[in-house]
């Protein structure tokens, strides 16, 4: 084999992982990859020179965007000298339009130095997302569902420092612009009854702590990720509600044979004070319980546990998934609830892309109860 082929094939494939990662980050809907760091750990040997610039193609559907098309530019570059063994840093500004009509712009910057010890990054962004609002709580249906076209500018910052083995420390900022730019006469939001549908402005430091034993990034097969964060949204801050978001994401894996995983995941949100709807935490969605449309039910609180099967080499260079999920929204913890039957099931089917660094493509079919929904993106779904 040659070489300097191969090294080079496995950079094209990487960098399209790396491409679509932050396509998901631009959109608002958190990926598997938790922390910049992430990013960049979907391969250590990025670049055999100090630095790389990939142009690539996004592609990608779930119910709430349809399909998005778009673009990335990845540029590959390092802080610490050469030799060092430090995971590469990367400038990925993507642009991505929806056939419903959505347009998300991402400048991500993505810093490691300190041989893998430090991370930081800045995220900004601007989105103009035509979506569906139902209302709050689980007490909805899609009979409710009434037209809105929100627009904002945002800006994420991070840094994040190993303590001590797997364990980080972090502190965020997040700063952002919201308005509405049209909603449906006679709906909800044009009553003017819900909290954030004046222009708002959100200003919220905040820290995380995280603790990751998984074996791999992409495709872990064993171990642990935890991660837990706080954000505190302040008016002596330039905020115009004062609010608390507190979240946590508790994910498992348990290798079962040689091609087959179990893989579990509780995510839970709670939010306190003034919330603008735009805010609160949603229950389904790419990231949530699929099958369910990402803005049909949200609250201040959510909870949900979702577990899944996978199993490699059905033929070749493809193998399945099948998942489960179960979850609640509520106004505070002691009022969720099983009894909404906000449950999900589907199937998969996942391609390996990249077979050094264990990416591939996914697509899913999800059943809720009342909703369904069709998702192609990359990555497991957590």
């Amino acid at each position: 084999m040659d070489v300097a082929k191969g090294h080079s094939g496995m950079r094209r494939r990487c960098t399209l992982a790396v491409a679509l990662l932050s396509t998901v980050l631009a959109t608002g809907v958190r990926a598997q990859a938790t922390t910049g760091a992430d990013v960049a750990a979907a391969d250590t040997t990025v670049a055999a020179s100090r630095a790389n610039t990939v142009y690539l193609p996004v592609l990608g559907y779930t119910p709430d965007t349809s399909l998005m098309l778009g673009v990335a530019l990845l540029r590959f570059f390092y802080l610490d000298p050469p030799g060092s063994g430090t995971r590469p840093s990367v400038f990925s500004p993507t642009f991505i339009y929806t056939t419903r009509n959505q347009v998300m712009i991402f400048m991500g910057t993505d810093l490691n130095w300190g041989g893998g010890r430090n991370h930081a990054g800045v995220f900004p962004s601007y989105v103009k997302f035509p979506d569906s609002f139902y209302g709050i709580g689980r007490e909805v249906s899609l009979d409710d569902e009434e037209d809105y076209t929100p627009e904002q500018i945002k800006v994420d910052l991070a840094f994040d420092r190993r303590l001590w083995s797997e364990l980080r420390l972090g502190a965020t900022y997040t700063l952002l612009r919201h308005r509405l730019v049209k909603v449906e006469s006679g709906g909800q939001l044009a009553s003017g009854q819900v909290r954030g549908v004046e222009k708002s402005t959100v200003s919220a430091p905040g820290l995380s702590l995280a603790w990751d034993t998984r074996d791999h990034t992409w495709d872990p097969r064993r171990g642990l990720w935890l991660q837990v964060n706080g954000r505190w949204a302040r008016g002596g801050l330039g905020s115009d509600d004062d609010f608390n978001e507190y979240t946590a994401d508790l994910r498992g894996y348990l290798p079962v044979g040689r091609t087959t995983v179990l893989a579990g995941q509780i995510l839970g949100a709670r939010l306190e004070g003034d919330i603008p709807f735009f805010m609160l935490p949603k229950l389904g969605g790419e990231y949530g319980l699929r099958g369910y449309r990402g803005g049909l039910y949200r609250d201040g609180v959510r909870l949900l546990g979702r577990a899944e099967i996978r199993r490699d080499g059905i033929w070749k260079r493809l193998g399945g998934v099948v998942f489960a999920g179960i979850g609640d929204v509520a106004p505070s913890p002691g009022k969720l609830t099983l009894a909404g039957n906000l449950w999900t099931a589907g199937i998969g089917l996942r391609y390996l892309l990249a077979a050094a660094e264990k990416v591939k493509v996914r697509l899913d079919y999800g059943w809720g109860n009342g909703d369904s929904g069709f998702y192609l993106s990359l990555g497991e779904a957590f």
